[in-house]
């Protein structure tokens, strides 16, 4: 049995629960060690249970080897999970209070003829999933590369004219040739006064002359994601632009250069908000600092001046301080980050800004 499944064991017995059940596709795929679809996984001492259909039941045979048992559901898969809980005799089972619906937790009760708990729990995966093994920083060192390489690619395509959403276009075709299964969200090409729009919805403006192009994506390699921007320029920088630039670029040096285990996250979030301020730009910087990436684009850890956690080594985030100045541009910068040993390191650090 895989090293994260037993990891759960101790974690249950201390909340004293006999069970989990796993219902967060992310939260499968990291204990499964597979990019599950349409599954649930049962997790006790007394056994371990996936449960699909059989539209997956033959790559499931390949995945989970020794770690569960494959349960093929025909019917209704609540009455399934039901029917294993009653057998294994099992009388208090976690669920995933944010993740499983109303509906299917009703259909799981009623199966239960009273004859045990589902209790809800709060990340107990997600807590494990924020320290990544060696095997998820190989696929995020990949990740981290297809996305440079389609950087430069794109830096060759911008020009005067193009529309925005074909720049997305030629994006995602060019990671796929790449060997990323899809873009890792919904790519963002914001021109002009649209790139002061932190989450712009790219749409047919056509890109200028001398405007700047922001550009945030990821690829999703295996199930691991990327997340990347750049400001790029068509032309020159007006003052205002590179004065803007320079303050959101130094911001970002600032806190990496703070970056280390034991740090505490909201004291790197205060770096770069605080170097902002100080700049005058307080106002214009309307986000926390990063976010944790792995099987999801958005997950723990978070960089925020509220979060007073310390960092660890194999924690994985973005550092994207930005500065949007409403009706005219916008400028984020933004990096993936590893923390190491005794530091951190930049996935995209051969990427040049």
């Amino acid at each position: 049995m895989n090293y994260r499944l037993r990891s759960i064991y101790p974690v249950l017995k201390q909340a004293r629960l006999d069970a989990l059940l796993v219902c967060q596709p992310a939260n499968i795929s990291y204990l499964t060690q597979s990019q599950s679809r349409d599954s649930y996984l049962l997790i006790s001492q007394k056994e371990n249970i996936y449960f699909t259909d059989s539209r997956y039941t033959e790559e499931a045979k390949i995945f989970l080897k020794n770690n569960a048992r494959l349960k093929e559901c025909n019917g209704s898969v609540f009455k399934h999970i039901a029917e294993s809980i009653l057998r294994l005799r099992l009388k208090n089972v976690g669920i995933e209070g944010r993740y499983l619906p109303f509906a299917e937790f009703t259909k799981i009760k009623e199966y239960s003829k009273g004859k045990f708990n589902l209790i809800p729990t709060h990340s107990i995966i997600e807590d494990k999933r924020q320290i990544k093994d060696t095997q998820e920083i190989e696929k995020l060192r990949k990740a981290a590369q297809i996305t440079a390489s389609a950087l430069e690619y794109i830096r060759q395509f911008l020009v005067p004219g193009i529309k925005e959403i074909e720049v997305v276009a030629e994006l995602e075709r060019f990671i796929r040739y790449q060997g990323a299964r899809a873009s890792s969200f919904d790519i963002i090409v914001a021109s002009g006064p649209n790139s002061s729009q932190p989450h712009h919805l790219s749409g047919e403006r056509k890109l200028r002359k001398n405007e700047p192009v922001l550009i945030d994506f990821g690829v999703d390699y295996q199930g691991y994601k990327s997340d990347l921007t750049r400001v790029l320029f068509l032309g020159k920088l007006n003052i205002l632009e590179r004065k803007v630039y320079d303050i959101v670029l130094k911001a970002q040096e600032k806190a990496i250069k703070r970056i280390t285990p034991g740090a505490e996250m909201a004291e790197i979030d205060r770096v770069a908000r605080g170097y902002i301020a100080k700049k005058g730009y307080a106002k214009y910087f309307t986000h926390n600092l990063g976010h944790g990436f792995g099987l999801e684009i958005h997950e723990s850890p978070r960089i925020s001046g509220n979060e007073a956690s310390a960092l660890k080594p194999g924690m994985t985030f973005t550092i994207e301080p930005g500065i949007y100045l409403p009706g005219k541009f916008g400028i984020r910068i933004e990096d993936m980050i590893l923390v190491t040993r005794k530091g951190c390191e930049v996935l995209s650090g051969l990427i040049n800004k």
